[in-house]
């Protein structure tokens, strides 16, 4: 296939056997008020007929701007988000997943926010949409806001999780000339380790406000219907050490282990500190549960006379989850 023509903005939409989720990412990218974009589908090892009839469904809205690429067996995320970039030309990229959505808006404000600034890319309050197949159908079940405490896209929350999912980020193309591609050793948490790299040298924007990026998620989902945050939950855990292993190995290389072996000996005696605490709070809440009706006022009463705010939060989670296990006896 030939190179995409170049526009402001390729979307790149990764997808494997789920029609109906592709559609509405489809008409999404379609409803968008900014409208210089290339849309590129990679089909990453699934059924074609799972793709054509729904490009061809559109043809007449997308007007030329889509190019579909196919895996005859599955490469991974990080390899098709690779694929679909090198199929493309464009000054920005976005990587928006079949079962994910836009604010109309998200275009239109995140280019205009990175030709006003020289960030390597820009984030936006996201919304968490939980959501159900049904009869054929996509059912809306409650939504939450994604880490509504953040305020800025910074490295120091990155080290600790992805706190910019991929459809919620838009970059410059020229990042990669500068950090690389996304890692394709990677089954899952390469967006996160892509951030990483990128965070270390750029700033990263973050438009506030009303949320321009949705989510999906489906709890009850499995297989290619699944996301990959809940079906490969034991996955993420197994590459998020493995990929903090790798800069670990990297920053003792340069700086030996004699900090590190002081931190993690302090750590220690903290973890243990806490488990005294928290034995501490397991026997007092058990004796206010016995002497009390257990009532949400004896808990705020405890919290007046305790200075120690962590012990507070920790006394309330403790006492909910004692009081939960006493009534069920």
């Amino acid at each position: 296939m030939s190179e995409a023509s170049s526009t402001a903005v390729a979307i790149i939409m990764r997808t494997k056997n789920r029609s109906l989720l592709l559609d509405r990412a489809v008409r999404d990218v379609i409803g968008q008020s900014f409208q210089d974009w290339t849309l590129v589908v990679v089909n990453d090892g699934g059924d074609p007929h799972e793709v054509d009839p729904v490009i061809d469904r559109h043809r007449q809205e997308l007007a030329g701007r889509v190019h579909v690429l196919t895996h005859e067996s599955s490469k991974g995320m990080e390899a098709a988000s690779n694929a679909g970039i090198a199929a493309s030309s464009s000054e920005f990229i976005a990587v928006h997943d079949d079962d994910d959505t836009w604010h109309p808006e998200f275009l239109q404000r995140t280019v205009e926010y990175l030709r006003s600034t020289q960030d390597a890319g820009v984030g936006v309050r996201t919304e968490i949409v939980f959501e159900r197949l049904v009869d054929g159908g996509v059912e809306e079940v409650s939504r939450e806001i994604f880490e509504p405490g953040i305020r800025a896209i910074s490295l120091f929350d990155t080290l600790r999780s992805n706190r910019c999912v991929p459809i919620s980020l838009l970059y410059r193309r020229s990042v990669h000339d500068a950090v690389g591609y996304f890692d394709e050793t990677l089954d899952v948490v390469g967006d996160w380790e892509f951030l990483l790299r990128v965070l270390q040298h750029n700033s990263i924007g973050f438009i506030d406000g009303e949320p321009l990026a949705f989510w999906r998620q489906r709890r009850e989902s499995t297989g290619d219907l699944g996301n990959s945050v809940i079906v490969a939950d034991q996955a993420h855990h197994v590459f998020d050490r493995a990929v903090r292993e790798r800069y670990l190995r990297s920053y003792v290389s340069e700086t030996g282990l004699g900090g590190l072996l002081y931190l993690t000996r302090h750590q220690d005696g903290e973890i243990g500190h806490f488990h005294h605490r928290q034995t501490y709070s397991e026997g007092l809440l058990r004796e206010i549960l016995e002497r009390t009706k257990h009532t949400e006022e004896r808990l705020q009463a405890l919290e007046a006379a305790v200075s120690d705010a962590s012990l507070v939060s920790l006394v309330r989670r403790r006492f909910r989850r004692v009081a939960d296990r006493l009534r069920r006896k």
